[in-house]
């Protein structure tokens, strides 16, 4: 039984510094990824103060002050998983000590039996056990005896001793994730009222610069521009994607035993979508369609590569098929621009985002909530674009007729 345990507990033990590796391994990367986000804050944060007051009330601190908030967003829903990380640790820690815990009461309860018994069987006459006997044979088995529960009692005092000690460890270990958990959730309220503070100076400014014709002028050609970084930024994905289906051939031609999966093929069907696909927003109006676009009042013709849907508010923003987050960036025109990439090499895209609560990396489904419709100088409008590889395609074709 004791021998049982002491498997069971190995494996135990195993399972747990191998996830204990994995969480520290993930630790460092977010640790190395929030560490970027904070220089690329504090740069604009720089850029921004040395602005005089009148160049403060311009669309290009508009455009820095909305990439701050993204990379704000972004520092903080790292922090965000990275809290979760330490919470399954301090869980995973809890039920070891549990474990050792149990196992130090057993020890404690066999060693109580072995000073029982011993007391029992010869108290203060050791000698008159052996003699006892009705033979030299009986003699004999009682030493023997008397020998093994001798080395078991030993055994089960060092185990004890060990048990008491990882189990010190481990109380140690728990209070430094517990320390860390604080702090991170320290860091998080920081940086989530600093966020709040960003908005409202982009809120006022915005407010200030819808009164400015060329203002409204360069944010529209700023979007021209926009759907050209968004063109480069899917091609990036293609290829990125292509070479990683490379590598995996490569492998598999190396070994033929090689299995893999591709995240992409386990989505849902996205092309058997088409004409049935959810809005990306509950309510609203397209008020810049696929194409072609002639801004009367400017008198400017701009190229859109997706549509744009006009909401009355900060409307939540929602995945419209089943996808993996492939991309959050930030783009002048378009503010935040999120990718979903889905299966057949689908991708759809979502710009002018604010308040994004996932991360690259993650798989989402349709419907799941991905952020809200950031205010801009024409009002809240979501950008939405599909692409299927490098060709882009027109969204009403495939969205359901309201």
């Amino acid at each position: 039984m004791v021998k049982k345990t002491n498997i069971i507990l190995f494996v135990f033990l195993t399972v747990f510094h191998s996830l204990t590796a994995q969480s520290n391994d993930f630790v460092k990367a977010k640790n190395v990824e929030l560490d970027k986000l904070r220089k690329e804050i504090s740069v604009l944060e720089l850029e921004l103060k040395s602005k005089s007051q009148k160049e403060k009330e311009s669309l290009n601190v508009l455009e820095k002050i909305s990439h701050q908030n993204l990379l704000l967003n972004k520092l903080i829903n790292n922090l965000i998983e990275e809290e979760k990380v330490k919470q399954r640790q301090i869980e995973r820690i809890k039920s070891q000590i549990d474990s050792v815990e149990n196992q130090i009461s057993n020890l404690k309860e066999k060693y109580s039996r072995y000073i029982v018994w011993l007391y029992k069987n010869m108290g203060t006459q050791y000698l008159k056990y052996f003699f006892n006997a009705s033979s030299v044979n009986q003699a004999a088995v009682r030493y023997k005896y008397l020998q093994y529960i001798s080395e078991e009692n030993k055994k089960n005092l060092n185990r004890l001793k060990e048990s008491k000690n990882q189990l010190s460890s481990l109380k140690n270990d728990l209070n430094k994730e517990v320390d860390d958990k604080e702090i991170l959730i320290a860091q998080k309220q920081k940086e989530q009222s600093i966020l709040q503070q960003k908005r409202i100076e982009r809120k006022e400014l915005i407010a200030r610069l819808r009164r400015d014709q060329n203002a409204i002028t360069n944010e529209i050609a700023d979007k021209r521009r926009a759907e050209i970084e968004i063109k480069n930024l899917i091609a990036k994905l293609v290829e990125r994607e292509r070479q990683r289906k490379s590598r995996l051939l490569e492998k598999k031609a190396a070994n033929p035993n090689f299995a893999y999966s591709n995240d992409y093929d386990n989505l849902a069907n996205f092309s058997s979508l088409k004409g049935i696909l959810h809005w990306p927003v509950k309510e609203g109006k397209v008020v810049r369609k696929f194409g072609e676009n002639k801004n009367e009042r400017l008198n400017t013709i701009t190229l859109n590569y997706g549509i744009d849907v006009a909401v009355k508010g900060n409307d939540n923003v929602y995945a419209v098929a089943e996808g993996i987050v492939s991309a959050i960036d930030w783009i002048p025109g378009y503010g935040s621009v999120l990718i979903l990439t889905h299966k057949d090499e689908f991708r759809t895209v979502y710009g002018h985002l604010s308040n994004i609560n996932v991360s690259e990396g993650d798989k989402v489904g349709a419907g799941t909530q991905l952020g809200k419709v950031s205010d801009s100088l024409e009002g809240n409008i979501l950008h939405f674009e599909i692409w299927n590889e490098r060709n882009f395609q027109n969204p009403e074709l495939w969205l359901v007729n309201k």
